[in-house]
């Protein structure tokens, strides 16, 4: 050993915890030094090590179950910043160094270490395939989400089992906004049944829904308005769909004003005439049909079964 090493080692026991930290911090304290303030009993001394940029990963290594959580950040932003220039190379040296505390630290208990991982590797396919699914599966959706959402390491069958089994509620809503999702994710996004989810597959332009699950849709539809400006402005409605699609909001939009009973019965039938009219759709029938369950044709073929004219003694209604 060397006495200018010595002569550090000397200084890294013996100086206070100031002077500790900035001989961790300068990048010509040797490696053995470093190692040494690595075991240091102050937080900062070792957050110091962890910042000196030339301090190897082989001594950060012990550093990934720190007892103090500001040296576990530092080491997670350490990691975050190699992230990029790993590669999925089994001869990379550093990636095989690297990988082993990834995995650590996206299992730590603190939020904000777990974070720092996801929001650095959420757009990377050289990090391990088991760190991303662990992020995804994260119960802190500021953790799970970029994952979710943007990470090419996780394919469909990544995406079904967390909607099938999601963490929190809102793992749902992550998947709901991934880019390009396919009929199989926003099948199973329906069938969960959950309105926000729902509403977000609708606002996601690029997510594909067939057309069974947009009937399910157009079913829920009046009692959930506030997806109408999302399905109007859905790419690649078929005919068919457009119409149903307008007659769920129409009959939403009209539906409190044709149940009023100071309205005079013929002005109401008059307007349904017109907006029949305006669809293309037959007329609907004429008050006072024989029995007292009328169905109005205009009606006949959408998806919500309330959605029906009714005709009884005070003239037609819903």
């Amino acid at each position: 050993m060397s006495g200018t090493v010595e002569n550090m080692l000397r200084l890294a026991r013996e100086s206070d915890a100031a002077t500790r930290a900035m001989l961790a911090r300068n990048a010509t304290t040797p490696h053995e030094v470093l190692a040494f303030l690595a075991k240091d009993d102050e937080p900062r001394v070792r957050a110091s090590v962890v910042a000196n940029t030339r301090a190897p990963f082989s001594v950060l290594e012990g550093l990934t179950e720190d007892e103090d959580v500001s040296v576990r950040e530092a080491l997670a932003r350490r990691v975050a910043d190699i992230l990029p220039s790993l590669t999925s190379s089994t001869h990379d040296r550093l990636a095989n160094i690297v990988q082993p505390m990834l995995l650590r630290l996206v299992a730590d208990t603190a939020e904000q270490v777990r974070f720092i991982i996801a929001d650095a590797a959420k757009h990377l396919s050289t990090v391990p395939r088991d760190a991303m699914l662990r992020l995804a599966m994260d119960a802190e959706i500021r953790v799970a989400e970029p994952v979710i959402r943007l990470s090419p390491l996780l394919n469909e069958d990544d995406l079904l089992a967390l909607v099938a089994s999601p963490p929190v509620p809102a793992t749902l809503y992550a998947v709901a906004r991934r880019a390009g999702i396919g009929e199989a994710i926003t099948d199973a996004l329906i069938a969960q049944g959950d309105r926000l989810a729902i509403g977000l597959i609708l606002e996601n332009s690029s997510s594909k829904i067939r057309p069974a699950s947009m009937d399910d849709v157009l079913n829920r539809a009046r009692f959930n308005p506030e997806w109408f400006p999302s399905l109007m402005g859905r790419n690649g409605l078929t005919p068919d769909t457009a119409i149903r699609l307008a007659g769920v909001v129409v009959d939403t939009l009209l539906r409190p004003l044709m149940q009023r009973q100071d309205v005079d019965p013929a002005l109401l039938f008059r307007i349904r005439q017109c907006v029949a009219d305006r669809l293309g759709l037959p007329q609907p029938n004429l008050p006072g049909g024989i029995g007292s369950r009328q169905i109005d044709p205009v009606s006949k073929g959408f998806p919500a079964k309330s959605m029906v004219w009714r005709t009884d003694n005070n003239g037609p209604r819903f």
